[in-house]
């Protein structure tokens, strides 16, 4: 997945997380949000590969990846990561809601503190929801 190079949109507001630190990330899936139908078919593919889970947890599942707004590439990989990875017998939910790509994003007064300068050449402006914010180059690849 290649991550955008443009100023973030509204539609990737929605992916800025907040920690218990205060500190904010992006996520680098901006592409669209995935249907009723991908969802399905995603947790399809898990179904097989985890044929003991009830029927509960795949409806639960399902609600939490919608719920959690996941794009098509976010919920292709957190599947594909879980397929090629899982060394467990029992999947858990939060095995696929907590798969994301973020990065950091720095304010002013963090990034002044980090470098000393802003801008700095290692970091790229970003506004969202009319907020301005910094993010390291390289994390965008």
């Amino acid at each position: 997945m290649q991550p955008s190079k443009t100023v973030a949109t509204e539609q990737s507001a929605s992916a800025v997380v907040r920690n218990d630190r205060g500190e904010s990330f992006l996520s680098l899936f901006s592409d669209e949000k995935a249907t009723k139908k991908e969802v399905a078919q995603m947790v399809a593919k898990l179904f097989i590969a985890f044929p003991k889970m009830d029927t509960g947890f795949w409806d639960l599942l399902s609600e939490r990846i919608v719920a959690n707004g996941f794009t098509k590439e976010r919920l292709k990989n957190a599947v594909e990561y879980v397929l090629d990875n899982f060394a467990y017998k029992e999947l858990n939910i939060s095995d696929i809601i907590r798969f994301d790509k973020r990065v950091k994003l720095y304010t002013f007064n963090e990034l002044y503190k980090i470098e000393g300068q802003v801008p700095h050449p290692d970091y790229e402006k970003r506004i969202i929801n009319e907020k301005v914010f910094y993010v390291k180059k390289n994390d965008l690849i």
